[in-house]
């Protein structure tokens, strides 16, 4: 065989094994989607179903368990009119804005003390912090409430979101960010006769940006999916919150409507996809920048 028989032959093995290999990608990144999409669709599915086909449909299964046949919206009718999940939407996007909104505030004027001025006692008082952040919810519950009782805020929205707003995740996020963003960039607004204030918000903040999008994510999401303490907190069907509807749309004694839980727990999904979907292209860069896995 001729040199140039073996190098063509080569060529096309090598080929040969691209494709072999990009199909094999392609096929584990398929496997990879439909393990992680599935239970979603099955609950999509499942929310557009009544009770008696969710029960036929899922042993054993099959095509039907993740496709509905006979679909139908009264799971979602009664959810809006009956159960007034609407009126908990509203309440649940007011309180994780109001909840970001403080929690970007106090979060980034104290992440930039914390890294950027040189002070006494500066690692302890992040330490001290930072342990907050160890403490179980269900340890707070209780002083919490005595707090917002006393404040007069109990069954309000203000006292689900105000305990909440000094995030010590929050602050250990935007630390590691502010900690990426080199000094020299600091003496330079310096040398130009910024103070902290005017280096702060024209300097720190716009290189952080998208680790600030990551932060405004990941504490909307931890708002609004928040169960204990709004359920400790509000009292009244005016003010209660959309994952609270929906665990209350099980009457106590019944047999679980499932297909209302689901068209729940979908509904309550919607937002959060459509936010991700629309911020996904700093999200990510984020993500990687703060170093969370």
């Amino acid at each position: 065989m001729t040199t140039a028989a073996i190098m063509t032959k080569a060529n096309q093995d090598y080929r040969r094994l691209r494709i072999l290999r990009g199909i094999a990608s392609v096929l584990i990144v398929l496997m990879i989607i439909v393990i992680f999409a599935l239970p979603y669709v099955w609950m999509l599915s499942s929310g557009l179903k009544t009770q008696a086909s969710i029960f036929s449909d899922t042993s054993p299964i099959s095509w039907r368990t993740f496709i509905p046949t006979d679909v139908t919206f009264d799971n979602l009718v009664s959810l809006f009119v009956d159960r007034g999940v609407g009126r908990a939407l509203i309440n649940s996007a007011i309180v994780a804005a109001a909840q970001v909104i403080g929690a970007l505030i106090v979060c980034t004027l104290a992440a930039y003390p914390l890294t950027r001025m040189n002070f006494r006692g500066r690692g302890v008082i992040f330490a001290l912090i930072l342990a907050t952040f160890m403490l179980p919810t269900e340890a707070l519950v209780v002083p919490l409430y005595q707090l917002v009782a006393g404040m007069g805020l109990q069954d309000t929205l203000a006292a689900v979101a105000l305990p909440w707003i000094a995030s010590a995740f929050g602050l250990f996020l935007l630390k590691q960010s502010f900690e990426q963003v080199p000094a020299e960039l600091d003496e330079a607004a310096m040398l130009d006769g910024a103070g902290h204030f005017r280096t702060f918000f024209s300097v720190i903040l716009p290189v952080v940006r998208a680790d600030l999008v990551t932060f405004v994510l990941l504490i909307f999401l931890f708002s609004w999916n928040g169960f204990l303490w709004p359920l400790v907190a509000v009292q009244s069907t005016e003010n209660v919150l959309v994952q609270v509807a929906i665990a209350q749309s099980v009457s106590p004694g019944e047999l679980p409507n499932w297909g209302l839980t689901f068209a729940g727990a979908t509904v309550a999904t919607i937002p959060l996809i459509i936010l991700f979907i629309f911020l996904q292209r700093l999200f990510i860069p984020g993500l990687a920048r703060t170093g969370m896995k």
